[in-house]
């Protein structure tokens, strides 16, 4: 069963660019390459989104959030009802920026939003910089955090 306190979290800095540290609420945490990432089935977006230098629009492909998460092995509690509408993907990149996903936004019975962890730019590798968290449909590109180097899975604390 998942914790409910507070997750310790080791520092952002250690990992080589080009890797993902995935933690928290999984059976199966690891260290995630582009290569990895490559096994899982690949989707592509075009998206098109404001930034503080005026809109742009990329094409992106890599896995799904949810097919990255789903290979971790989700700690859900079955017998809480919804259980997994309490959790939440926080992802951080190599500058310490950091956003959130919520689990129910990538959920297939809930928003079902093909949210991606791409791994390629307009058809330019990011095996080196690391991967991009893709969220279409966000009209602000505040979410698209470049040079992932952790994805953590867990409940936010009460």
């Amino acid at each position: 069963m998942a914790s409910t306190s507070a997750p310790t979290v080791p520092p952002l800095g250690g990992l080589p660019a080009g890797q993902v540290l995935l933690i928290g609420a999984v059976a199966h945490p690891e260290i995630l390459t582009v290569a990895k990432l490559q096994t899982l089935p690949a989707h592509t977006e075009t998206v098109t989104f404001k930034t503080g230098n005026g809109p742009e629009t990329h094409t992106f492909t890599g896995p799904l959030l949810l097919d990255v998460l789903t290979q971790a092995g989700p700690q859900f509690d079955p017998t809480i009802k919804n259980d997994k509408l309490r959790y939440y993907v926080g992802v951080s990149a190599t500058d310490s920026y950091r956003a959130t996903v919520a689990y129910g936004e990538i959920d297939p019975g809930f928003e079902n939003k093909e949210v991606l962890l791409a791994i390629s730019q307009d058809g330019q590798s990011l095996a080196t910089a690391g991967p991009r968290l893709v969220v279409p449909g966000d009209i602000s590109g505040g979410r698209y955090v470049t040079n992932v180097n952790r994805v953590f899975f867990e409940k936010p604390p009460l």
